[in-house]
């Protein structure tokens, strides 16, 4: 698989899986009056990676060299790990509800 398609593909599991619809879905929260703070941070931060931050990445790929690719895919993973965290322990706390 090529490192474009990587990217594009994680960040659609990022997109479809960790994005607000996916918490409103979880969380039955639909107007986000509950949502954790480190969730906010990594949705909209401006001075981290976040989904706002790696999203402006996407229309620069076709010009990226394989290192920038390669760095971009790890930053997509890490913040899927990142996500993935938070989503789980609001999954726990459901089913403990």
């Amino acid at each position: 698989m090529d490192l474009k398609q990587k990217f594009l593909d994680l960040r659609t599991i990022r997109l479809r899986h960790y994005g607000n619809l996916a918490y409103q879905r979880l969380s039955n929260d639909w107007y986000f009056e509950n949502v954790p703070d480190e969730l906010w941070e990594l949705w909209y931060s401006p001075d981290k990676d976040s989904f706002i931050t790696l999203s402006k990445n996407q229309s620069d790929i076709k010009y990226m060299s394989n290192d920038e690719l390669i760095c971009l895919i790890e930053k997509e993973r890490h913040l899927i790990s990142q996500v993935e965290k938070i989503f789980s322990s609001l999954l726990y706390e459901m089913e403990e509800n």
